[in-house]
């Protein structure tokens, strides 16, 4: 039979600093793509998740908001950009970015998480969704179902 030796479990500091060095690599390769497609949303939308990980907002909400003037084709934008808005407490901003990005997804006729986060949102701060509404049965259910689990 083998003796196994146990190695002690890294520390959580050891574990955070190689995820840190992750994203640092990954925000050099985007910042040298980004040179090569500065129109490309997807890239800055990328570099916008790498600074929001390395808790460097602002850097992250330029991002976001230049991945917007590239005009998002997947939709992803305005929503990252309202959930840092309402994080840094910006909530007028983060609220318009939620209503445009409810209005997009209206207009395209999607129904996914984001859709149900934003309906949520608007209904936490805002009190706008109006329950018989059939067009968003299923989201505003979700939205719901979130307000609930969270009490």
């Amino acid at each position: 039979f083998f003796l196994m030796i146990r190695r002690p479990p890294r520390s959580t500091q050891s574990r955070s600093s190689a995820a840190s060095d992750v994203y640092k690599r990954q925000l050099y390769y985007f910042t040298r793509a980004v040179i090569s497609r500065p129109r490309d949303a997807r890239m800055w939308n990328a570099m916008g998740s790498c600074y929001e990980k390395l808790d460097k907002k602002s850097e992250a909400l330029k991002c976001y908001e230049r991945a917007e003037n590239c005009k998002d084709k997947e939709g992803i934008t305005l929503h990252k950009l309202g959930k840092l808005y309402n994080l840094i407490g910006f909530e007028v901003k983060a609220v318009s970015c939620f209503e445009e990005n409810l209005k997009r997804k209206d207009e395209e006729q999607i129904v996914d998480k984001e859709l149900g986060e934003c309906l949520l949102y608007l209904a936490k701060y805002l009190s706008l969704i109006h329950i018989s509404e059939p067009t968003r049965l299923l989201s505003i259910s979700y939205a719901v179902f979130c307000l609930k689990k969270k009490k």
